[in-house]
């Protein structure tokens, strides 16, 4: 008679003990529910920045959109002006190029990720995805996500780009030695976030009608490939 009251003690326990651990997973899985769409689906509700492109130089392959910034988009326009002359200014084409590139470059506020390097459709083509490498290592490396538009990291804008000197030189691409420009320029920003304020540009023909960025460093006394 003592057996068989135990065993029915022990059955009630074990439906106790089950009911319970059937309330805890009901839980857990209900939590994790919440949780999964608090972590990953919170995102569903959110829409993505779309980018529109406002004018393009087909013929060079640069476009302007709506997310560059005012200072960006004027400068644009210095550059359509140049390059729609019946006969194109050389020197004053590559300037605004080594402008256009670091007004770009330096301008992290208009850029969606640290993939979306400024400046890079002014490049040289063969030479491009070394420099893009570079950028994303160093200068973007920081660079939150912002395609959702809701980023609140406080990044450099240039204002401002004066330059300083042109003159031409010779550029050492692989085993040919190529002519080209060298541009020197002062950067001011909307706000001083102690970002480099020199560069020194150097801008070489490519094939057809554009003319590529192959060098740019930080100060006014470059040191680059070059033979004289």
């Amino acid at each position: 008679m003592a057996r068989k009251i135990k065993t029915e003690q022990q059955k009630k326990k074990s439906k106790r003990v089950l009911i319970i651990v059937l309330i805890v997973l009901v839980l857990l899985i209900i939590g994790g529910i919440l949780v999964g769409t608090f972590v990953f689906g919170k995102d569903d509700n959110k829409t993505i920045v779309e980018i529109k492109e406002l004018d393009n130089l087909s013929d060079y392959n640069y476009k302007l959109t709506d997310k560059d910034s005012e200072y960006f988009k004027k400068e644009f326009e210095e550059l359509k002006k140049i390059v729609n002359e019946s006969e194109v200014n050389e020197e004053k084409y590559v300037t605004q190029v080594a402008k256009m590139f670091v007004i770009d470059l330096y301008t992290l506020s208009t850029k969606v990720n640290k993939y979306d390097i400024g400046g890079i459709e002014y490049y040289h083509s063969t030479k491009k995805e070394m420099f893009e490498q570079k950028a994303m290592d160093t200068l973007y490396s920081t660079l939150l996500d912002d395609t959702y538009g809701d980023r609140e990291q406080v990044l450099p804008e240039i204002k401002g780009v004066e330059v300083v000197s042109v003159e031409k030189t010779k550029y050492l691409m692989g085993e040919q030695v190529v002519d080209g420009y060298l541009v020197k320029l002062n950067m001011s920003y909307v706000s001083d976030m102690g970002y480099d304020t020199k560069a020194s540009v150097v801008v070489c023909k490519e094939e057809g009608v554009r003319w590529g960025v192959v060098d740019f460093q930080p100060t006014f006394t470059p040191k680059y490939a070059k033979k004289d």
